[in-house]
């Protein structure tokens, strides 16, 4: 026992637990990253999102996925291609979150602002899926009155798995922001082995970027799902 609690007698102890417990929750303060929300008064269902969406976004790039080396694996759901869900989703951060962010009135952190938004991707092959996002999406706005909210795109991901089972393996590839910006694409590679499902439970892989230390003879065990991004309207550099 510490030396601050030594001197509580055990009525006063049971009573201070709880309120020593609370401040030490407040100091150590939220360290993840969150989409500004807000709670239902009678509920803790979330509400939508508190940030507002662009009602006409025009900054749009294309994020395309190709896959190869996956068709030895066994056909999903809709028998045509090796993934029946195919999942995008583009994050904003705000740049400026620790500033116009909603701190926490008694440590007066501020957790870093983000939000996640999905996108759709369309199949235009077995192995080739396409979807648009917009850097413009979200709009700047004084969200907690500590003043505007400025949202910068920081990556595009697209998540696929075999078929619509939460135990089904998570394959997810992003290409971060610089690279959406400059038309750039980023492969990454994925062991066979994890598809359709890793011991039969939930399991998310990111993959590596190489397989320079993966012996010639095993490379044929990944399969590849490269992004690839490229602008189709709008100018974010005036942004």
């Amino acid at each position: 026992m510490s030396l601050a609690l030594r001197y509580f007698s055990a009525p006063a102890l049971r009573h201070a637990l709880p309120t020593l417990a609370l401040l030490a929750a407040a100091i150590c303060g939220p360290t993840h990253a969150e989409t500004p929300t807000k709670l239902d008064a009678t509920s803790n269902a979330p509400k939508a999102p508190l940030r507002k969406l662009n009602p006409a976004p025009t900054q749009a790039y294309e994020i395309r996925l190709t896959l190869a080396n996956a068709t030895d694996l066994s056909s999903a759901a809709d028998g045509k291609s090796p993934f029946t869900v195919v999942e995008g989703t583009v994050q904003f951060d705000a740049s400026n979150g620790a500033r116009c962010g909603k701190s926490n009135a008694l440590s007066g952190h501020v957790p870093t602002l983000s939000s996640h938004e999905p996108f759709r991707l369309s199949r235009i092959s077995a192995t080739e899926y396409v979807g648009t996002v917009y850097a413009d999406m979200l709009l700047d706005e004084d969200y907690y009155g500590r003043g505007v909210c400025h949202w910068a795109l920081t990556e595009a991901r697209v998540a696929v798995r075999a078929r619509a089972d939460s135990a089904n393996t998570r394959f997810v590839a992003a290409l971060p922001a610089q690279q959406v910006f400059a038309a750039g694409t980023q492969a990454r590679y994925f062991w066979k082995g994890y598809y359709p499902s890793f011991e039969q439970r939930q399991h998310t892989d990111f993959g590596s970027a190489q397989l320079d230390a993966v012996p010639a003879d095993k490379r044929g065990e990944f399969f590849t799902m490269t992004l690839t991004a490229r602008k189709i309207s709008g100018d974010v550099q005036g942004k």
